[in-house]
């Protein structure tokens, strides 16, 4: 019955007036070939199944274009330093030789993990490469680099279909409480210098969300954050609950919201059970770090359990690889084997994005023709 589903589903994916569903935010697409619409069928049933061997591509691909940050957010692993991993930084061409390999099957690319994606130098030439070869491509950053009409005109003109914005707060005091080092004044010079650029273009991408993470200090502020989105001509507002808590850092008194919606206590009280939760993330969603490093999660952000490096093997060789059904066996049999696994936020909820609200506040859709 499942598999029923999943084969209607894929059948109809980005048919005319059917979305592409990531981050709890709609992406159209018209034209897809039927190859990437078979791959997602694939990919589906394979998910079902819990299947340990690998057989195609994930049709959505995070890459990381850099893993360091110019924050330092309270429970983000890069900003509160729980990121062993050394800084890295991934090239143009090697950006350019996944997305060659990739572009045949994948829908999506996810470009951000655990870092500014825009400390990246060649983020805005990345970006456009993967536009040109047919890919939508999404990213979320803290907004801190287009504070001029220049880094926002090359943002535009990269052809980038979404990205979201992360405001945590309408005043400086309040947005600076979990967004250490962060400016609040500068993203919103930032999203203006956007709209305006892609209004001057005539163009309607990037569509911006402005994300909200509701916690204990700004909650106050959630019933306004509408109307300050709407004077800032975004196109999403999203309002997403906190990661109170991540290894040895447990930041539950300081920052889980009170608000029913957004409290970890909603999804520890639900009546689903992490027996009875199932994760397709390693079929649906593969992360490549910045030191070319494959992983099934970002969750996995000391890269505990790498399938393998895209510098030294294609990603194919690295699906079908030992490493790969090892850690595919693992996962399908007992996930709490995986320390990443067993403490995500996921398990206690029904669906990926059910900690995610998100409302729609313009006409425009995330809308990308194929070439």
């Amino acid at each position: 019955m499942m598999a029923t589903k999943a084969i209607m589903k894929g059948a109809r994916l980005l048919a005319r007036g059917t979305p592409l569903l990531f981050d709890d935010i709609p992406f159209y697409q018209e034209k897809t070939p039927y190859r990437k619409r078979f791959n997602y069928i694939f990919q589906g049933i394979q998910a079902l199944v819990r299947n340990p061997v690998r057989f195609g591509l994930p049709p959505i691909l995070q890459l990381e274009p850099v893993n360091s940050c110019n924050l330092h957010c309270l429970t983000c692993p890069t900003g509160s330093k729980l990121m062993t991993r050394p800084a890295a930084m991934m090239s143009y061409d090697m950006f350019c030789t996944i997305i060659d390999q990739v572009k045949d099957d994948i829908l999506l690319v996810a470009f951000w993990s655990w870092g500014e994606p825009f400390m990246n130098p060649d983020a805005f030439h990345m970006i456009h490469y993967a536009k040109q070869k047919g890919l939508l491509v999404h990213t979320s950053t803290n907004g801190h680099f287009f504070s001029s009409r220049e880094q926002a005109s090359k943002l535009v003109d990269s052809g980038l279909d979404s990205v979201i914005i992360a405001i945590d707060g309408l005043d400086p005091q309040t947005y600076a409480v979990y967004r250490g080092g962060g400016q609040l004044n500068r993203v919103i010079q930032s999203i203006e210098h956007v709209v305006a650029e892609r209004a001057a273009c005539g163009v309607n991408h990037p569509l911006i969300t402005l994300r909200f993470i509701v916690m204990k200090h700004n909650e106050h502020q959630q019933n306004q954050v509408e109307k300050f989105a709407r004077e800032l001509n975004v196109d999403y507002v999203s309002f997403r609950s906190p990661v109170v808590q991540r290894e040895g850092i447990n930041l539950h008194k300081q920052l889980a919201p009170d608000t029913f919606d957004f409290a970890p206590e909603r999804f520890s009280k639900s009546e689903l059970s992490p027996k009875s939760f199932l994760c397709f993330r390693p079929y649906g969603n593969l992360t490549i770090f910045s030191n070319s490093d494959v992983v099934s999660c970002e969750n996995d952000y000391n890269a505990t359990i790498p399938f393998g490096n895209v510098a030294q093997q294609s990603l194919r060789q690295i699906l079908s690889s030992p490493s790969c059904r090892s850690f595919m066996t693992k996962f399908r049999k007992n996930s709490d084997q995986l320390s990443f696994c067993r403490t995500c936020e996921l398990k206690f909820i029904d669906r990926p994005t059910h900690n995610i609200h998100t409302y729609k506040l313009t006409n425009q859709d995330h809308n990308h023709n194929a070439p």
